[in-house]
Formats: C-alpha cells, sequence, structure tokens
C-alpha cells in the first residue's frame, strides 16, 4: 500500500507536465468502508468462556418430535436435552466448542449454512448421531443424539433430532443472539484451563515430553500430548459443573492434594490405563458445584498405580492455582 500511494504525486507531477499516460485506470479501494471481518466463532460468539449452552437451544426446538426438556446442567460447555419420543428417551447434547487443524478431519461433506457450514461426523453407531456446525475459522460446535433407552428408534430419526437442533443454533448464532453467564466471584467460569498446569511438569510425566497445550475455545479444558492428539498418553485439566463424586473405597478414594479434598479415581480399558482426581470448588446453582478435574491416560502396559502418581503431580499445581 506504501508503493501505491507513493505513486499519486509523481502521476500527478507528470500530467502537469503536459505527459501522457498510458494504461488502464484502476480505481484505488476507498479505506473508509474495508470489508467487513468473515464471521468467524471469535466474531460471532466473542467470549466463549461466558456462554450459557442452554441459552443455544429450546425445548420447542424439537417438540415436533415428542416432549422434550432441559436436563439439570452437567457442564460449562454442553447442554442436554431429553426428548421422549414413541417410548425412548433421546439424549440430545449441544456445544462443546473444539478447534480442527483442517477440514480433512471430518469423513462428511460440509453443507454451507449462510455463512457457516454443517457437517454430518461420522463414524457413531445405530443409537447416535451427530453433527457439527463448523465456524470459517475452524471452531467446531458439536450436536450428538444418544439413544439410551431400551426403545428403539430409527436411525434417521435420531439424525433428522440433531440436523433440527444444529440448524436451531446455527440461527441464533447468526443473529447474535448468545445468551451468557455471569459467574460468581472465585468461579472456575473465566479461568482458561491451560494456565493451571506449565508444560514444565507435564514434560516430566510418563511419556509426555514435548508435549505442547491444546486449548479448547472456551478454555474449560486443556489437553496436553506429544502428537497433539487424543491418544495416549495425555493430560487433561477440566473446568465443569455436577455433583460432586462419591468415593466409593473401592475405585475411587478420598485424598488429600495440595490442602484439598480430593476422590482419586482409576480404571483399566482394551487400549489405555486412566486415572483421575476431582476436587469440589465453588457452589454453582441448584444443589450443584463447580469441579476441578485432572486425568492422566497412559498406554496399555502401564499400570492405574503409574497414572495415579502422574494425577497426584498434576493436581497439585492445578489445585494450587485455583481462585481462592
Amino acid at each position: 500500500m506504501a508503493r501505491a500511494l507513493g505513486v499519486v504525486p509523481l502521476v500527478a507531477l507528470l500530467v502537469g507536465c503536459g505527459a501522457t499516460v498510458t494504461g488502464t485506470a484502476v480505481p484505488v479501494p476507498d479505506p473508509t468502508f474495508p470489508e467487513p471481518p468473515a464471521r468467524t466463532a471469535e466474531v460471532l460468539l466473542r467470549d466463549p468462556a461466558s456462554i450459557d449452552p442452554c441459552g443455544q437451544v429450546e425445548p420447542a426446538d424439537v417438540a415436533v418430535f415428542g416432549e422434550a426438556s432441559i436436563a439439570p446442567v452437567e457442564s460449562l460447555d454442553y447442554c442436554v436435552l431429553k426428548v421422549t419420543t414413541g417410548g425412548a428417551v433421546l439424549d440430545v447434547v449441544a456445544g462443546g466448542l473444539d478447534r480442527v487443524q483442517h477440514e480433512a478431519v471430518f469423513d462428511g461433506p460440509l453443507v454451507p449454512y449462510e455463512e457457516l457450514r454443517i457437517v454430518e461426523i461420522r463414524g457413531g453407531s445405530g443409537v447416535q448421531c451427530q453433527r457439527g456446525l463448523v465456524f470459517p475459522d475452524l471452531v467446531a460446535l458439536n450436536v450428538t443424539v444418544d439413544n439410551h433407552s431400551t426403545e428403539d428408534v430409527p436411525a434417521p430419526l435420531l439424525c433428522a433430532v440433531a440436523d433440527v437442533v444444529v440448524r436451531a443454533i446455527a440461527d441464533r448464532v447468526l443473529a447474535g443472539d448468545v445468551e451468557r453467564r455471569r459467574y460468581a466471584a472465585k468461579s472456575l467460569g473465566p479461568v482458561h484451563a491451560c494456565r493451571g498446569l506449565s508444560d514444565a511438569t507435564v514434560a516430566r510425566l510418563p511419556g509426555l515430553a514435548g508435549s505442547r497445550a491444546w486449548p479448547y475455545p472456551a478454555g474449560h479444558q486443556c489437553r496436553w500430548s506429544p502428537d497433539g492428539t487424543t491418544t495416549p498418553p495425555r493430560v487433561r485439566v477440566t473446568y465443569s459443573v455436577g455433583t460432586p463424586t462419591e468415593p466409593n473405597g473401592g475405585n475411587s478414594k478420598l485424598e488429600d492434594i495440595a490442602g484439598r479434598p480430593t476422590v482419586m479415581s482409576g480404571l483399566t480399558t482394551s487400549s489405555l490405563v486412566l486415572c483421575g482426581a476431582e476436587t469440589t470448588h465453588v457452589p454453582f446453582e441448584d444443589g450443584l458445584s463447580e469441579l476441578a478435574l485432572v486425568t492422566v491416560a497412559l498406554p496399555t502396559g502401564a499400570t492405574v498405580e503409574d497414572a495415579c502418581a502422574a494425577v497426584r503431580v498434576v493436581a497439585a499445581e492445578v489445585w494450587a492455582g485455583l481462585p481462592a
């Protein structure tokens, strides 16, 4: 732009001297009317940490399928609708922002929806259907419909519910109809989970040297892994809402970590070894509490004790940094 502006006095000087200027005139863009910014998640959602996911959906959105209601809050990041249809109760989970590195991660077509796109996320079973609302900056909002009941529901009906919900959310977002929470003092809501744990501490854990933080757009979750994926080994810090876990003396036990009562839970599956720690923070609403959770997943061959030893290191640092 500086070079283009520098040409103007020279052309004027040449014209003033009677010189002939050849070529085709090119209009100069008017800087007083810049191009509007792309309708990215950053533009449309502004402060994702403050969004109330249950303000993005309404029971009326799915009333055509049956009786619907909003379930008690169980996350800062997503909302659950219960839909009763044909004797089955469907769980519609809406929200949960993530950022993808490239469009190739979607194995379904991205269908334009005004400035946004909607993608069919494949790989679910016959009792689940999933859709993604994709913003231009590759932030994706997830909608999943699950049938956990014993009554059969045709897969096309599950997807019909998902399609209606994802479009209702898109319409509200595009219209600027985004409801927000007002967090209480000392709340975890405005706190970014990535800031609770240093890369240096992560590097001391089994198999996690060289890991970098992967922040989720709302900031209530952060993940560390060597390759940036969810494949073990990995560490996750999550700020959530719910009913605190009661230790049962079996696979969940009460410990003191950094001066805070902490419930430790571990398990082994065919694909990983997992240990988690949970501590209760401030009250939320409706008898619920804010919760801070850390998990460490290690590849098979490790032990639960290995994973829990790593969790204690992580929890000690995260707990010490919680708002006091």
